[in-house]
């Protein structure tokens, strides 16, 4: 009995860790074969007079900026691949540096990320920040060692985002010969303490079920809705974990997160103790405080033909995730969720939508959203440790059809997947 409970649960964390791989393994590949490379047109915007771009095999590798007579008027790189280290929220971001005939920058261009598009989109738009390179020469850039120091300020709502894109861009141009690419230097910063102290109530309120301790509860649940969500707003979300899929665990750059993240996983794996949903997620207490608002009496349990229609919702959801990765859709993960909703000054219509409707049902159907929308608690819910008999469920096969999928997708050939 103990042998087939721990295969299954191997099973259903390895399904997990397989369909992450073949994410991981599938952007590899087009980062090397895709190559996204640089147009004269994305430098014409900076360089008008630019007519062609000549490979420079020289310790810079970027390239030569030419002029219709083939006199050299500025210099280009790309961050990527050398500083796919570096990661915001939750993925790296191929930023384009152009420089002017004197080596002093005429401007920058945000070229693909594998964040979250909302943020992308705000520091795309916060022309004090793009604009913080113009003028500074190649050196002056290369030696920065502190943002603020050197008057380079983050975009509000948008903090790690724009972090990582301006580390890349000092980190790029202070690039030299030395092998292997930059990063960014592991630090512990106060958010990552406090992630770490939002986790640890967590555990405690879950695995310490005395009075005295139960009684500071809601107490916690407030602070994760005020704190963790609306304003750190670091919550577990498809966006962020497909996001790490497809580049890398940002263990320098957010070490607090990747525990957080990692025991909302191992937790209910080891234990059975649904840590996140039950215990830290702003979005859950909100809704548990939502059914306080309305009388016990006027609550209706949802329907079975509802039920059986709900469990499908969050297991689409996942699909779509797994699609939108491998098929590189033009489209915001964030979206299909609410938590994006409690950094409210930079959320999208969609993220709110699902937000507001979630939380309106918990008024009559508690906990709707939990039980019946949510993608990452079904992830989270997958690979939890079950009590009583083993046996193989329909959770497992659903498990078992998606890692086909994403099989299915990853070997699919390369230029099917570009178009």
């Amino acid at each position: 009995m103990k042998i087939k409970t721990a295969l299954l649960q191997f099973y259903r964390l390895a399904i997990l860790l397989a369909i992450a791989w073949l994410i991981r393994g599938h952007h590899d590949r087009i980062r090397v074969q895709g190559g996204w490379p640089i147009t004269v047109s994305e430098v014409k915007v900076f360089l008008p007079e630019a007519h062609r771009l000549k490979v420079d095999s020289g310790e810079r590798k970027g390239l030569i900026v030419l002029d219709q007579d083939r006199r050299q008027i500025g210099y280009a790189v790309r961050t990527m691949p050398y500083c796919r280290e570096i990661v915001g929220y939750s993925g790296p971001t191929d930023v384009l540096a152009v420089f002017d005939a004197e080596d002093k920058g005429v401007g920058i261009a945000l070229r693909h990320s594998y964040d979250t598009p909302s943020h992308v989109e705000d520091v795309k738009f916060e022309f004090l920040f793009m604009e913080s390179w113009n003028g500074r020469s190649w050196d002056d850039i290369a030696e920065i060692t502190d943002l603020n120091d050197a008057q380079i300020y983050a975009v509000s709502g948008a903090t790690r985002t724009s972090e990582a894109v301006a580390y890349s861009v000092n980190h790029r141009v202070a690039m030299t010969r030395s092998e292997g690419s930059a990063g960014e230097p592991w630090h512990f910063g106060w958010r990552d303490w406090l992630l770490c102290g939002f986790l640890g109530g967590g555990l405690l309120f879950a695995f310490l079920k005395q009075k005295a301790i139960q009684k500071w509860r809601p107490l916690y649940s407030i602070a994760t809705i005020l704190g963790l969500g609306f304003w750190m707003g670091d919550l577990i979300a498809q966006s962020l974990l497909a996001g790490w899929a497809e580049s890398r665990i940002p263990w320098a750059a957010t070490p607090g997160l990747v525990i957080f993240v990692f025991a909302a996983f191992l937790v209910p794996w080891f234990t059975a103790q649904p840590l996140y949903c039950q215990f830290i997620c702003p979005h859950g207490n909100l809704q548990r405080w939502f059914m306080k608002v309305i009388p016990a009496k006027w609550k209706r349990p949802l329907p079975d033909d509802g039920k059986w229609i709900g469990r499908l919702v969050p297991v689409m959801l996942v699909m779509v995730v797994v699609a939108v990765s491998f098929l590189q859709l033009d489209f915001d993960l964030a979206g299909i969720e609410p938590f994006d909703a409690y950094l409210i000054t930079s959320a999208g219509v969609a993220t709110l939508s699902v937000a507001v409707v979630g939380l309106l049902l918990s008024l009559f159907f508690p906990m709707a959203y939990c039980k019946f929308g949510c993608p990452t608690g079904w992830l989270l819910e997958f690979v939890r440790k079950r009590s009583g008999k083993p046996r193989f469920s329909d959770r497992d096969w659903i498990g078992l059809a998606l890692l086909l999928l994403a099989l299915g997708l990853y070997l699919t050939p390369l230029d099917r997947i570009l178009g």
